[in-house]
């Protein structure tokens, strides 16, 4: 049985070979997170105890919204939980800009003859009133239209960056990747 490559999930695991970075390009876009991380929890104020916990609740509904519309292949949906991005989305050391998101997310989905997906462990880490870490690990599985069926057990894992602008929460910074392995026929 083949192990599937670390790569991002379920966004880029598509993408065709020989379009990703370097590895100098792949190991300058983890310092650059890293920096962009950093540099959050520095500019960031203390969050009382109330507020964390809205917090919490208006996060944790970003996290549902983007499993639901996964799920139910909305992209609108699900591109409308992501905000004008400050850091990096990445996957597999790709960055997209929100449209090619979009596009990768259309191509994911039209390779893939079924799949499920359920979120195992949702962590919001409040910063201010209005920015949170938001930590997802993830179970599921999906098959390919060449009938190759992949599982993923509490391995796959997304970290975002969420800033509250108005009234609205919106990922701004975004990391996706995950492990599975191919199920045999």
């Amino acid at each position: 049985m083949e192990r599937e490559p670390r790569v991002l999930l379920p966004i880029a695991r598509q993408l065709n070979a020989g379009e990703g970075p370097t590895n100098q390009e792949a190991a300058m876009r983890r310092i650059l997170g890293a920096v962009a991380v950093g540099m959050t929890f520095m500019t960031a104020s203390p969050v009382h105890a109330q507020g964390a916990s809205v917090v919490d609740q208006e996060v944790r509904a970003v996290a549902a919204e983007l499993r639901r519309s996964w799920d139910t292949r909305d992209i609108d949906g699900w591109m409308a939980c992501f905000g004008n991005p400050e850091g990096l989305v990445i996957g597999g050391g790709v960055s997209y800009t929100l449209e090619s998101l979009r596009e990768a997310n259309l191509r994911i989905w039209a390779n893939r003859t079924s799949e499920s997906w359920t979120n195992d462990r949702v962590q919001v880490i409040a910063l201010d009133d209005t920015t949170a870490l938001l930590q997802i690990t993830y179970s599921g599985r999906y098959t390919l239209q060449s009938g190759v069926t992949w599982e993923f057990k509490a391995s796959s894992f997304s970290t975002s960056l969420v800033r509250k602008t108005g009234n609205a929460w919106k990922i701004v910074a975004h990391h996706n990747s995950g492990s599975g392995t191919q199920v045999p026929k």
